[in-house]
């Protein structure tokens, strides 16, 4: 009977109001995020601050009545408290305006560093948000990007993937630099970029950073760098992503991360397969041509170790593909296996750090001959290029008072040879004819960073590079170049407003692919040169940031002066065959225009656009003097973009990105125009729960038929494709 009575009167028993609330806070992809500032008021008016938890989790008292969360990479978010059925408070943060954005690769990593102009930072958020099936898809929205080819990288040939930042091109070499956790991304033989080997789910951001660096990253710089940054490895995570859709694609991608006792570690991967697409165009596809498929695996393992200031690291990094070119003869093949280490620590008030990469490439790839009903075809070459290649970089950076001063040097040896197989009319093979060589680069660098007062910051920096480049053929003599990379920048920052100019000098020798290796694309033909000489660039940029309340706008001019630019230069055109060969041109004047803006209209509403205006042309008339006032091959006049995301944790995320391309030319006597175009992508998600989100993807919505070469024959873009899939992040 007592036991009755007690059980009544607590039943009876007014319910106590719980003492506390739990929160988390989460980016708009779902994924938590930990270690932001939650910055707590009181119904009596007190305020006190703390940090998420690895899930992103914390505890406000109950008479909490706003919270204001801050994170490095997210705009700030206020909100009411408002109790929950469930008791738990949810945050999600928007990503940063370019106006507040923060890099490390614009200081080599020696620190984050506020930029002005010029650079464009996407999170992991934004990536997650966006339909592009791969990175280069991706980075097409972000100002004056572009690649060798229009084309995906789903489809292209891998030697297309050459990247162009503000209209310094003229043949498929990549004149901007891309790295991976700080370790060359760029093809050691041919300087094109596998977009696909960092496997999607393990990437934290990437980094744009346009314009000339050469004082601080060497030959490979002339257009800006771009980095791609994996999440540290040191904190427990769990991402993982499985979709699949259209052209009969698949694909999974995971990472996970954490750490014990001092040791941490890592491990990424990711698979695709996909049948593709006939890239040809409707118009002159005959029966030879089929879907350009493709198939890769790709991932990487890392193990380490930290004890106070000091840290080290190894990763081992593997990728393999196989590739489809449209047509039953033509087909590419890569395997990929790296291995770098990473050491750090402080000394003499500064920090220092070292890092040693060496791995090994396998590339092979088939050319033939269509028929000029494309009904039949025959194989002309097969190449093997098999290299090897090794990088060291060490550097050291600390503060002074007010400044701050970063000093280092690098060594990149890269050795490979082609081994050709050639087929007759009759295909009989002869061969191998084998040519290739050895590059090994030298360069010291230093940057200053000077703070001269609260508004003004003055960054000063050089670079002194020793090239060599020794040719397997004993006929040909080996080169020797040094040369002087200086840079000059100033930033002023005022309230709302902040301007920035930046002078400088880069350069960039020819890649062994260059100088040794010929290829075959359709009925033009380019040939190597051995004799080719290092590109010099001149350049200066201006550029003005302006903050209004939630809104942002940015306007960065440029005019740069390539000097000796390498092009594919046309020597003979026949309707059966079209010959070009790599040389020296005379120089390339590129200036040009970039214009961004973005708002946030609401909590859950953010809107981007931007315009890029860019006049690329050859001059002079010693050298090449028929490319005279011809416009850069692969440069477009014009380059639009535009997006608005709507974000509502309870209901949907909804992100709509339009880009579109104005006309440009695939070779360098303008006679193949590649048309303009315009794309519209669209990507809905939903969250289910803390850790899990669906998502439809649907690429090119209006399914536009657009140009993306003429060999001479017209080959065409991806069409619509829809994809569905999930997404799981843990914590």
């Amino acid at each position: 009977m007592t036991a009755i009575l007690l059980a009544a009167m607590l039943a009876a028993a007014p319910a106590q109001a719980p003492s506390q609330q739990t929160g988390f806070v989460v980016d708009v992809s779902g994924a938590a995020v930990p270690g932001a500032e939650v910055a707590v008021t009181e119904a009596d008016g007190r305020t006190s601050s703390r940090l998420t938890a690895d899930d992103g989790s914390f505890v406000i008292p109950a008479g909490a009545t706003r919270v204001v969360v801050r994170s490095p990479g997210f705009a700030e978010a206020t909100i009411a408290v408002t109790a929950r059925a469930d008791g738990t408070l949810r945050v999600v943060l928007q990503p940063a305006s370019f106006a507040d954005a923060v890099v490390v690769t614009a200081g080599r990593g020696a620190e984050r560093l506020p930029e002005a102009a010029s650079a464009t930072v996407l999170t992991s958020a934004v990536l997650a948000n966006s339909a592009g099936g791969a990175l280069d898809d991706v980075l097409r929205h972000t100002p004056g990007f572009s690649l060798f080819r229009r084309s995906s990288s789903r489809v292209a040939n891998p030697t297309t993937q050459g990247v162009t930042l503000r209209g310094v091109s003229g043949s498929g070499a990549s004149r901007t630099l891309v790295l991976a956790d700080g370790v060359p991304l760029n093809d050691p033989f041919g300087s094109w970029v596998y977009w696909n080997r960092v496997p999607a789910a393990a990437v934290d951001r990437v980094e744009i950073v346009r314009g000339a660096v050469g004082d601080m990253y060497g030959a490979d710089a002339l257009g800006g760098v771009v980095q791609v940054l994996t999440f540290a490895p040191g904190r427990p995570r769990m991402r993982a992503t499985v979709d699949g859709g259209s052209h009969d694609t698949g694909r999974l991608s995971f990472f996970g991360g954490g750490s014990r006792g001092g040791w941490f570690g890592s491990l990424s991967g990711e698979g695709l397969r996909t049948d593709g697409v006939v890239t040809m165009a409707p118009e002159v596809a005959g029966p030879v041509d089929v879907r350009a498929d493709s198939d890769y695996r790709t991932g990487f393992a890392t193990i380490g170790y930290q004890q106070n200031a000091t840290r080290g690291s190894l990763r081992f990094s593997a990728y393999s593909e196989t590739r489809g070119n449209g047509t039953p003869r033509q087909v590419n093949s890569t395997a990929w296996r790296q291995l770098s280490g990473e050491v750090a620590g402080v000394a003499a008030n500064g920090a220092w750090e070292a890092r040693l990469s060496s791995g090994s490439q396998e590339y092979y790839q088939t050319f033939s001959a269509v028929a000029a009903d494309r009904a039949s075809e025959r194989l002309t070459t097969e190449q093997w290029t098999p290299s090897d290649f090794l990088s060291a970089a060490a550097q050291y950076s600390r503060g002074l008072g007010r400044h701050a001063l970063i000093v280092g040097g690098e060594l990149h040896r890269t050795e490979a040879t082609v081994d050709e197989y050639r087929y007759s009319l009759q295909g009989v093979r002869s061969g191998p004819f084998v040519v290739g060589g050895t590059e090994r680069t030298l360069g010291l660098f230093a940057r200053g960073q000077l703070s001269v007062n609260d508004h003004l910051t003055v960054g000063l920096g050089a670079r002194a590079d020793f090239w060599r480049s020794e040719p397997l053929d004993a006929a040909l003599a080996a080169k020797s170049v040094s040369f002087f990379s200086p840079r000059a920048s100033a930033t002023w920052r005022a309230g709302r407003v902040s301007l920035m100019g930046a002078v400088y000098r880069a350069h960039r020798t020819p890649t062994l692919n260059e100088l040794h290796r010929g290829f075959r694309v359709g009925n033009a033909v380019t040939n190597p040169n051995p004799l080719l000489e290092p590109e010099t660039l001149t350049g200066v940029e201006g550029g003005v940031l302006v903050r209004a309340g939630r809104a942002s706008a940015r306007a960065t001019a440029f005019y740069n002066t390539l000097d000796g630019a390498i092009a594919n230069v046309t020597l003979s055109s026949t309707p059966a065959l079209i010959t070009r060969e790599r040389r020296n041109s005379d120089e390339i004047r590129a200036k040009g225009l970039e214009l961004e803006a973005d708002v946030r209209l609401h909590a859950t509403v953010t809107v981007n656009a931007l315009a890029v205006f860019t006049a690329s042309r050859f001059h002079g008339s010693i050298a090449t003097p028929a490319l005279a006032g011809n416009r850069v091959p692969q440069v477009p006049r014009v380059q639009l973009g535009g997006g608005v995301t709507w974000s509502d944790p309870e209901l949907l995320t909804i992100a709509v990105q339009v880009r579109g391309t104005g006309e440009q030319f695939d070779d360098d006597l303008n006679r193949f125009a590649l048309g303009g175009y315009s794309v519209t992508d669209v990507q809905v998600s939903r969250s289910l729960g803390r850790t899990v989100q669906v998502f439809v993807s649907v690429e090119n919505l209006f399914d536009k038929d657009y140009d993306t070469g003429r060999t001479p024959l017209r080959t065409v873009g991806w069409p619509r494709t829809t994809r569905v899939g999930l997404r799981v992040a843990l914590p």
